[in-house]
């Protein structure tokens, strides 16, 4: 069955992605072909835009949902018809076999390669691995930022760190992950959620997400702050959503300090990708007893943690209408990702498809 698919697809030395309309392959035995309800606009594919070496058409994007239209021959986790959502991380590793990266055969010869999967078009070409069945109840302009956003944000709380439950957290960076990671504070029953950024429309949102104090960086010292709304000793968990070297510094600083031979301090979780390498004080760690640690994806396993994402958005408890914050029509993906660019989008961008 040979289908059409409308792909944003971003040539060798551009920036601009161009609509192209494919005839799709058939899928591989381990391949599904997914019609794609709505998918999201992350941050992280600005870095892909940017890169500067690209030699081949590129098509991106890792979160989204939709429907299966056609299945390879060893495909037995989903089925046509079935709502799926796709994402970055494979939802079970399999020792016996590594996913697959989509191809896409160009009208012109030409072949788009991806890192792992793509969700930027009409359609999705992805391995098996990298999709979960959707749940029931949620608008798909919603579930689909599941796939990164709520995984790597949530992930980050659920995941990244010991059991929040009535200790004191600081989230540095509110957009779409560090809003998730403030909403995951708020459905495991942190207290206080303190959200740190420059952006005071940024600052409101977090507040909708559960926030319980806000810091506009621009006008106050966040570490100040956060230390006055702690007694004076700093918070249990900061979640350095920003990446940004200096920022990771005052983030670390803004961390409860432990007492040597006596009790640990608090914990930096460590969000968002650095852009660039940075240095911090070595000795706000060991004199302070203090620690840090990474989380690629939240360290989600998708199978585990997707079900509990879902029952709290379903529950209430995380607010993915208030995370999604601004849609497109899949003509506009230039204009979704000039305005991420521009700073413009307050939580997630989020594009809708048509089917008639």
């Amino acid at each position: 069955m040979s289908i059409t698919a409308r792909l944003a697809i971003l040539p060798p030395g551009g920036t601009e992605l161009e609509l192209e309309t494919v005839n799709l392959p058939e899928p591989r035995p381990w391949e599904v072909v997914v019609e794609q309800r709505a998918f999201g606009i992350c941050h992280s594919q600005l870095d892909l835009i940017d890169r500067p070496a690209r030699t081949e058409p590129l098509v991106i994007g890792h979160e989204s949902t939709g429907v299966v239209v056609a299945i390879g021959a060893e495909v037995t986790h989903v089925a046509p018809g079935d709502e799926v959502l796709l994402t970055w991380l494979p939802r079970l590793p399999r020792a016996d076999r590594a996913p697959l990266s989509s191809r896409i055969p160009l009208p012109d010869g030409r072949v788009a390669v991806t890192h792992n999967v793509f969700a930027w078009g009409s359609h999705a070409v992805v391995d098996e691995q990298y999709l979960l069945k959707a749940p029931s109840g949620i608008a798909t302009d919603l579930s689909c930022v599941i796939g990164c956003a709520v995984m790597t944000g949530a992930g980050s709380v659920l995941n990244g760190a010991s059991d929040v439950a009535g200790r004191s957290v600081a989230v540095w960076g509110v957009g779409g992950v560090g809003l998730a990671s403030v909403g995951a504070a708020h459905a495991l029953g942190a207290a206080p959620i303190i959200a740190v950024d420059i952006s005071v429309e940024k600052l409101g949102v977090a507040r909708a997400m559960g926030a319980t104090h806000t810091i506009d960086a621009r006008g106050e010292d966040a570490v100040a702050v956060i230390r006055d709304l702690t007694g004076g000793v700093g918070v249990d968990f900061g979640f350095d959503c920003t990446g940004v070297g200096p920022n990771v510094e005052r983030s670390l600083a803004a961390v409860r300090s432990g007492v040597a031979g006596t009790s640990a301090g608090g914990s930096l979780v460590l969000v968002g990708a650095p852009r660039a390498p940075f240095e911090f004080n070595g000795m706000e760690l060991l004199s302070k007893s203090k620690s840090m640690v990474g989380v690629l994806g939240g360290l989600c396993s998708p199978e585990r943690d997707f079900p509990l994402f879902v029952d709290w958005a379903t529950s209430g408890a995380l607010n993915l209408e208030a995370l999604v914050t601004a849609r497109y029509s899949l003509e506009e993906i230039n204009v979704g990702v000039a305005d991420l660019r521009r700073g413009k989008i307050l939580g997630r961008a989020v594009v809708e498809l048509e089917h008639g």
